[in-house]
């Protein structure tokens, strides 16, 4: 075998590494595992947004809310009553996203784990079935 050749095989063979594991990486969505984390979170995010779901730690910059909640408050039939508050389900809205949501690890303040018998705990399970 001549050197451009052995070259031309490891320059293949690198190509051909970068792309399985671009592909694997993608079809895998590729996350940190988290050992004892209860079903659902609130994510608590740096411009005073909360989204609700499954929590996932992904390797790289963004981290994924699956089957994503958030609340939407409306103004209530009485100026003197504090608004209505209400949970929407992430892939509702007009444009129909997907009902997860990426977000830059930077832009989250802190993620607490919900109790079954919290009410949004309660809603997104009864949601899922």
């Amino acid at each position: 075998m001549s050197p451009r050749t052995s070259v031309a095989a490891q320059i293949a063979a690198t190509v051909l590494m970068f792309v399985a594991f671009f592909v694997l990486g993608h079809a895998w969505d590729l996350h940190v595992p988290t050992l004892g984390g209860a079903r659902y979170q609130a994510v608590f995010l740096a411009n005073g947004q909360t989204y609700f779901g499954r929590y996932v730690d992904r390797v790289g910059t963004y981290a994924k809310i699956e089957d994503a909640y958030y609340i939407q408050q409306g103004a209530a039939g009485d100026e003197a009553a504090p608004p209505e508050s209400r949970l929407i389900r992430r892939g509702s809205e007009l444009h129909q996203p997907f009902p997860y949501v990426l977000i830059p690890k930077t832009a989250i303040l802190f993620v607490e784990d919900l109790r079954p018998e919290s009410a949004v705990g309660q809603f997104m399970a009864k949601e899922a079935r």
